[in-house]
């Protein structure tokens, strides 16, 4: 069962689920997570000083392995916490380790104090992407001409972009965002855009516009956690359809495991995967895109 913690603030902080089980129907063969934490040791593996949470120490590769075995997926994308910043010796260690590049991927931080052979040592091991966080609860800035740097070297590399972001941050960088034309730009979670206020919210708008253009993706993970449901989650099920219909061919999705600062009821992994069925109205072909096809082209998996 899910355990609770309390942070400074009083606010109860639900882990992961510890019994997944296998989602009904199962997902088909191949499938991928394309959004997973881990956490390391924080004595061998330190956070950055700022980070805006202690590493969730229970969610190790080897649980989250665990976690996929349990719903059916034989493939994952591992997504470097913004807990460590640029630092990523935690994912080298766990990459190199495992060296199983036909399931597991990952998506690393890419900044001005990544040097080259970093860059490079981190595509050898399976990275193929970079996330640009631009939430402020993550206090890591992004600046513009540091951004359009590490853009370019995204281009250089064959990585794409992952664009952590509130709605708003959509618009408010719209000009930069949309500037960039040949390198793939992934929202997260929807763009954690919200399911209040209706379909003809500007940042709806916005992201609809901005997937007639392609090289723009959308994740639509974490549909349960902007929901204003603690269950069923049925606010976000309009949302997943419009996006869907918008871009087939460019639209992934995540668990999101191990949900770190969940606040409300955790639910068991399978749940969210059924949650995506209902996206699709159990269409197997659309499913099929979206958990294997679509990761496997954006993330090299052979």
């Amino acid at each position: 069962m899910p355990m609770a913690t309390r942070t400074a603030a009083g606010e109860k902080i639900y882990e992961w689920h510890r019994n997944p089980r296998m989602p009904v129907p199962a997902p088909p063969a191949e499938s991928c997570d394309c959004q997973f934490h881990i956490y390391a040791d924080p004595v061998k593996f330190s956070p950055r000083a700022n980070a805006p949470y202690p590493p969730i120490e229970s969610a190790t590769f080897a649980e989250a392995r665990r976690m996929h075995k349990a719903i059916g997926f034989e493939r994952g994308v591992i997504v470097h916490s913004a807990i460590y910043g640029s630092d990523h010796r935690s994912l080298l260690h766990e990459l190199e380790a495992l060296n199983d590049p036909a399931h597991y991927r990952a998506i690393g931080i890419l900044d001005d104090r990544v040097s080259e052979s970093e860059a490079a040592r981190l595509h050898a091991a399976g990275v193929r992407g970079a996330r640009f966080n631009f939430v402020r609860f993550f206090a890591m800035e992004q600046r513009e001409a540091e951004v359009r740097r590490n853009m370019a070297r995204l281009r250089e590399l064959g990585w794409h972009a992952r664009l952590h972001v509130n709605g708003e941050d959509l618009l408010e960088n719209s000009a930069l965002l949309r500037s960039i034309k040949d390198v793939p730009m992934v929202m997260d979670h929807f763009g954690h855009v919200g399911f209040e206020g209706g379909m003809e919210r500007p940042v709806i708008k916005w992201v609809l516009e901005s997937l007639k253009r392609e090289n723009w993706w959308v994740m639509i993970s974490n549909g349960n956690r902007d929901s204003k449901m603690d269950a069923g989650w049925d606010d976000a099920i309009p949302y997943g359809k419009a996006f869907i219909e918008a871009a087939p061919d460019r639209i992934i999705w995540g668990t999101d495991w191990p949900h770190p600062q969940w606040k409300k009821r955790m639910m068991n992994d399978a749940e969210e995967v059924e949650l995506l069925y209902r996206y699709v109205d159990n269409d197997a072909a659309l499913l099929k895109k979206i958990l294997v096809d679509n990761p496997a082209r954006l993330h090299g998996f052979v």
